[in-house]
């Protein structure tokens, strides 16, 4: 596991981008809805994290954008 630091690592919020990104393809087959409604959950929760740091997703590429500047992109 990982220990606590004063900034998340970089590698952290890729592996967060890496998941969501699963998480949005993986749409063929049946899930229940509870089920369902625990995966957009988590989605949202590994989204707060990449926010949290000051970065949102490209969502047509799947990569972050750090701040407000579409250049800047990991």
């Amino acid at each position: 596991m990982s220990t606590l630091a004063n900034r998340t690592d970089k590698k952290f919020l890729l592996a967060a981008l890496r998941a969501i990104r699963e998480l949005d393809r993986a749409n063929i087959g049946g899930i229940t809805k509870e089920d369902d409604a625990d995966m957009k959950a988590a989605r949202n929760h590994l989204l707060a994290v990449i926010q949290s740091n000051g970065y949102q997703i490209n969502y047509d590429t799947y990569r972050l954008i750090q701040g407000t500047s579409p250049t800047e992109v990991l």
